[in-house]
């Protein structure tokens, strides 16, 4: 079996509302969504996400797309290998790319060997993956509206984006609490929004309405500057901007800063480096979670795969799907009391619906991530001391 040919296509599904979080407001969710096509007719499936849609869906055909072609898609290592050593001076943005090919040769793989990719990850560790649900800047009021929707269909755990200001956050938080109770989960993340005094402040104006966790309070690199947040108050601390790559994983361990790893195969550069540090994880006892970039159901079924084939996800994931108008898979995903089943189907268990890709892929037009259209003169105020 041969690899014959490297399609892309770029999409862009709208959200229902603007999405506000501490680095701007978002208004859909942008992806590349790859296919790796075999001489034998097999067609592997994935997905690439990440802040520049159009530099990604350029690496990808044109850098990495001649490596693939006339290979056999088995060749999953040495193909890696060959991409990783070719980005290596340009290798964040290249593992985007690389992310949505490695799905798609996982999904082929799967396929050849008439197995759930799970299998190839280690085998299945749980039938069903939790995720939360997901909580947007907004008022008191329209939170707690959202939080009570989520509860009331079973979830039982919520993630609020916090960072731009204090004391509405601390209104926010208090609120959903007073509305959902005790028992829910309740996790904030700043996206790096705070420097370490600030974090420090607006985690302890917080952590007696019961924080579960908080996420990246401060600056990516400032590894030792999140140590001492997570030093100074009684939340753990995750990860997420500071934990992209292996690399970043060591450094965080080293300086034990944070409890807990948010995982994005996306950054990683792909599930078999994200598994990676999920191994890494376990050894140093650290939980893990995955984020999201706002996959379409490729990219979340890619996730359920590796979650599901790991001990050490103790935790709801993220997705955005509930804000999405639409998909691309000809079966919508099913959040039943936030948990998705995992499909025993070869590869990663989806069909596409070639319709909605073309819908959804006509007149790509590249959304700005770090940006509010609301307020053009907006900018993240990264580091600031309130």
């Amino acid at each position: 079996m041969k690899i014959t040919a490297v399609k892309t296509q770029a999409i862009k599904i709208p959200f229902f509302k603007g999405e506000k979080w501490s680095g701007g407001t978002r208004y859909s969710a942008p992806s590349l969504i790859v296919q790796i096509e075999t001489d034998e007719g097999l067609i592997g499936i994935g997905e690439s996400v990440g802040p520049t849609i159009p530099v990604i869906e350029t690496v990808v055909n044109k850098e990495f797309a001649p490596f693939l072609i006339g290979r056999d898609p088995l060749e999953l290592e040495a193909i890696l290998a060959q991409l990783e050593e070719y980005c290596v001076n340009w290798k964040q943005i290249g593992y985007y790319g690389m992310a949505g090919i490695e799905m798609a040769l996982l999904d082929l793989r799967g396929k050849i060997f008439n197995t759930p990719v799970y299998n190839l990850l280690g085998g299945k560790c749980k039938s069903e993956v939790e995720f939360n649900g997901y909580i947007f800047i907004d008022t008191p009021d329209n939170n707690v509206k959202e939080a009570v929707k989520f509860v009331e269909n079973g979830y039982r755990e919520l993630k609020l984006k916090v960072g731009r200001d204090i004391a509405l956050d601390t209104d926010r938080v208090r609120a959903v609490r007073e509305a959902v109770g005790p028992d829910i989960k309740i996790r904030i993340d700043a996206n790096q929004n705070w420097s370490v005094p600030t974090a420090i402040k607006a985690i302890r104006s917080m952590e007696k309405y019961g924080l579960h966790m908080v996420e990246q309070p401060t600056r990516y690199h400032d590894i030792e500057g999140m140590a001492a947040v997570a030093r100074a108050v009684d939340v753990p601390i995750i990860a997420d901007e500071g934990c992209a790559t292996f690399e970043d994983a060591l450094r965080l361990i080293d300086q034990r800063a944070c409890a807990c790893f948010l995982v994005y195969p996306s950054e990683a550069g792909g599930i078999l480096k994200a598994r990676q540090i999920v191994d890494l994880a376990n050894q140093a006892g650290i939980w893990c979670v995955t984020g999201s970039w706002a996959e379409t159901g490729i990219g979340t079924m890619g996730n359920v795969h590796m979650i599901a084939s790991s001990r050490n996800f103790p935790f709801a994931n993220d997705t955005h799907l509930n804000f999405m108008q639409g998909d691309i898979l000809q079966e919508q995903i099913v959040f039943n009391e936030g948990k998705v089943a995992v499909p025993d189907r070869p590869g990663f268990g989806f069909d596409l619906d070639l319709n909605k890709l073309d819908q959804f892929g006509r007149n790509f037009e590249r959304e700005m991530v770090f940006y509010d259209a609301e307020d053009p003169d907006f900018q993240p105020r990264t580091g600031i001391i309130l």
